[in-house]
């Protein structure tokens, strides 16, 4: 076994896969029993027990039908176009070989630190995280008003001051 434990289900693509549904329910499952036999045995996606495919007997065998049952139920999956076979003449998925293609590139960009786009920069990059970090620079805050002086009032603050300061003097000088 592969030791897969869990593997991703799309469900809405087998909902509207329309060669799935052109199937009748018995196809429909012999073909989920089919994914799980793949998903359990090496190569992933290969309807296969030890690298070797599956003939009609070993695959009634392992999902419990009758030869018969599943001889007709694998050509209506056939005419459908549900599954591809490899020049070997092995079952396989489409969707879950090119899935198990790109996890075992995953794997091995992981196991060399992650994404290879990021590793392959140029410069002077650091080679630990945060550790040649630039000091912060605070955002300093803007005036509502750009229409600002030097000495920090806008002109309608300025207007305002010189109104007050009228008032101020005009009471001064009534007396």
């Amino acid at each position: 076994m592969s030791g897969t434990i869990w593997s991703k289900f799309y469900w809405s693509d087998w909902e509207t896969d329309p060669a799935v549904r052109l199937c009748s329910m018995a196809a429909q499952g012999l073909w989920m029993r089919m994914l799980c036999i793949a998903a359990a045995h090496d190569p992933i996606g290969y309807v296969a027990v030890a690298g070797r495919g599956l003939d009609e007997t070993s695959l009634a065998r392992l999902t419990g039908c009758q030869e018969s049952e599943v001889s007709s139920l694998l050509g209506e999956l056939d005419r459908n176009g549900v599954f591809s076979r490899d020049r070997h003449g092995r079952i396989y998925s489409r969707r879950m070989v090119k899935d198990a293609k790109k996890s075992a590139i995953a794997r091995k960009n992981g196991k060399n630190g992650g994404n290879p786009t990021l590793s392959n920069r140029s410069g002077n990059w650091p080679s630990d995280k945060g550790g040649d970090k630039a000091p912060l620079k605070p955002q300093e805050p803007r005036a509502r008003d750009q229409n600002e002086k030097p000495n920090g009032f806008s002109q309608r603050a300025e207007a305002r001051k010189k109104s007050a300061e009228i008032e101020i003097m005009g009471e001064f000088t009534d007396v």
